[in-house]
């Protein structure tokens, strides 16, 4: 069963409430996009159900894949590294715990940088893409489970933005100014 646990609007407040309130819990929430900006980035699997593109069967896909050419990959929020390893499906690929139930993973990695048990900072590197295990091309395979269930990573990526978003409107409400 896969299910989002809160709708994207529900996600935003929550998060900008939580940001306002205490910013170093915001950190552990994934919303870093893992391969920074997304110049030259894009997203070439979505989040659910799928034509698998090299099994030819329809799946399940429990997270997003983003192209991009052997880029560095950056922990999305902060935690601790659960993971390092390899299998048939995800080649070489890393687990992250994170507060609040929340876990992340990057796959498909040419290269992993880090070991099990390290605490890493939000932004800090941790692979690079690449194309191990099953995979049709130079890849992140991101995933993000809350509870052990998969949620759709697109609306915790754009929790950031909404965050300078809604700081640049107060801020400009504050000073007068306009956009």
């Amino acid at each position: 069963m896969w299910i989002v646990t809160a709708l994207p609007d529900q996600i935003t407040a929550q998060f900008v409430a939580l940001f306002w309130q205490s910013p170093a819990l915001a950190q552990t929430i994934p919303c870093l996009p893992p391969l920074g900006d997304w110049s030259g980035n894009y997203i070439s699997s979505g989040f659910g159900w799928r034509n698998h593109p090299t099994l030819r069967t329809v799946r399940h896909h429990d997270g997003i894949d983003i192209a991009g050419p052997h880029q560095y990959v950056r922990a999305a929020a902060m935690g601790q590294v659960s993971t390092v390893g390899y299998s048939k499906t995800l080649g070489h690929f890393v687990c992250i715990d994170h507060l609040n139930s929340y876990r992340t993973v990057y796959g498909h990695l040419s290269l992993t940088l880090v070991r099990v048990g390290q605490t890493l900072r939000i932004g800090e590197t941790l692979g690079i893409t690449g194309q191990s295990g099953r995979a049709t091309g130079v890849h992140l395979h991101y995933s993000i489970t809350k509870q052990n269930v998969p949620v759709d990573p697109i609306p915790y990526l754009t929790l950031a933005m909404d965050v300078v978003r809604t700081y640049q409107q107060q801020a400009r409400r504050q000073t007068g100014s306009h956009p």
